[in-house]
C-alpha cells in the first residue's frame, strides 16, 4: 500500500488545495460568479471547498487502505465495486455534514436544494475521480508485479540453466585433464590418445545424459571407469575401481552422472599417496548401491564438490523416498546411493 500515490505525503497535502480550488471555480462558474475570482483567496468559502476536498480525500483513503488490510482474500473479484460504493457514500455525507454545519453556524442559514444538489454532484464525482484513478494506480501495479516476477523467476531460471551448464561441463576436470594430456603427449603419443578417448567419452556421456532422467548403473559404471582413468593420470594410477554387481544389479536406474560425480568428490576430497593404492569398492545393499573408500579428507575441502553433492542429494529426493547418506565410521568412507524404482502401469482389459 506504500507504493500507491494516495500515501504519497505530497499528494495528500497538496491534492486537495487543488482540487479544492478547482471545485470552488466551478461553482462560482455554475452560479455566474466569475467576478469574485478577483478575491480568491482572500475568500474564505475557496477554504471551506479545501477542507472539503481534504475531508472527502482522506475518508476515500481511510476506506481503502481498511478494505484492502481486512477484506478476504475469496472477496478481492469484488472488493472494487465494495470500494467505489462504501468510499463515495462515506465521502460524500461526511463533506455534506460539513458543509452544514458551515452554513448553519458561519453563515447563519441552511443551504438551499440547489446548493445541496449541486455540491452533492460534485463530491459524488470527485470520489468517482477518485477511486477510478486509485484502481487505475492498483492494477498498473498489480501488472508490472507480475511482468517483475515473471522477468525474476525468467531471470532464476536462466541462472539455474547456466549452472547445471557449468557444472555438467565441470571446468575443473576439463582443465586437469588437457593438463595431464599435455604432459602425456611429450612421452607417449598412443597413451595421449587414449586419455583422449576417455576424455571424450567422459564428456560425450554427460551431455548425451542431460536430458535424461534416469540411465541403467550398468552406464553409470562405465562413466565411472572412464573418470577414474582421466584422474589416475594426476594420481599416478593409485585409484582403483572395485565392482562386486551382478548383470540384474546394473539394470537398475540411477539418475544419470551420480556415480561419477560421487567418486570425483571423493577423490577430491579425498588425500591419495603414491605409497598406498586408494579403492573403491562398489557393491548392493538391500535398495542401494554403495560406494566404500578409505577415508583421509583433505584438510581443506573442494568447495564445488561439495555443493554438487548437495544438488545430486536434492535430485534423488525428488525420485526417491529413500536419502542419498554419508556415513563416515571406522576410518572408512559410505556412500549409499537409492536405487530408483520405475513403476509401470498395466492395463486392465474389461
Amino acid at each position: 500500500m506504500k507504493s500507491y500515490f494516495i500515501n504519497n505525503p505530497l499528494f495528500r497535502i497538496l491534492a486537495p488545495v487543488v482540487f479544492g480550488v478547482l471545485v470552488y471555480l466551478l461553482v462560482l462558474l455554475i452560479n455566474n460568479d466569475v467576478r469574485l475570482v478577483n478575491d480568491l483567496f482572500l475568500s474564505e468559502e475557496v477554504y471551506v471547498f479545501i477542507a472539503a476536498a481534504f475531508i472527502s480525500f482522506e475518508s476515500m483513503r481511510l476506506v481503502i487502505v481498511l478494505l484492502h488490510r481486512f477484506t478476504p482474500e475469496k472477496y478481492a473479484n469484488i472488493r472494487p465495486f465494495i470500494q467505489i460504493v462504501l468510499s463515495s457514500f462515506i465521502s460524500v455525507v461526511l463533506v455534506m455534514f460539513g458543509f452544514n454545519l458551515y452554513f448553519t453556524y458561519v453563515v447563519g442559514f441552511s443551504m438551499s436544494n440547489t446548493q445541496f444538489y449541486l455540491f452533492t454532484i460534485l463530491f459524488t464525482v470527485t470520489s468517482l475521480l477518485y477511486n477510478i484513478l486509485y484502481l487505475s494506480n492498483y492494477y498498473l501495479q498489480r501488472e508490472n508485479t507480475l511482468k517483475l516476477n515473471l522477468e525474476k523467476q525468467q531471470r532464476q531460471v536462466l541462472e539455474l540453466e547456466m549452472m547445471e551448464f557449468k557444472n555438467d561441463i565441470n571446468p575443473d576436470l576439463l582443465y586437469e585433464s588437457l593438463e595431464s594430456l599435455i604432459g602425456i603427449m611429450y612421452r607417449d603419443v598412443e597413451k595421449a590418445e587414449e586419455y583422449i578417448d576417455s576424455l571424450a567419452s567422459t564428456y560425450r556421456y554427460v551431455l548425451s545424459n542431460r536430458q535424461e532422467e534416469l540411465v541403467t548403473l550398468q552406464q553409470e559404471v562405465l562413466a565411472a571407469r572412464n573418470l577414474i582413468s582421466l584422474l589416475n593420470e594426476k594420481h599416478n594410477g593409485q585409484i582403483k575401481f572395485e565392482s562386486s554387481l551382478t548383470v540384474e544389479d546394473e539394470q537398475t536406474m540411477l539418475i544419470p552422472g551420480s556415480l561419477s560425480l560421487i567418486i570425483e568428490s571423493v577423490i577430491r576430497n579425498t588425500i591419495i599417496t603414491r605409497f598406498e593404492p586408494f579403492v573403491i569398492r562398489c557393491y548392493r545393499e538391500d535398495d542401494y548401491i554403495t560406494l566404500q573408500s578409505k577415508l583421509n579428507d583433505k584438510l581443506i575441502l573442494h568447495s564445488a564438490s561439495q555443493h554438487a553433492f548437495t544438488r545430486l542429494q536434492k535430485s534423488y529426493s525428488l525420485y526417491s523416498d529413500l536419502p542419498l547418506i554419508q556415513v563416515k565410521a571406522y576410518d572408512e568412507n559410505y556412500i549409499k546411493l537409492p536405487i530408483v524404482k520405475v513403476l509401470e502401469e498395466t492395463d486392465v482389459n474389461p
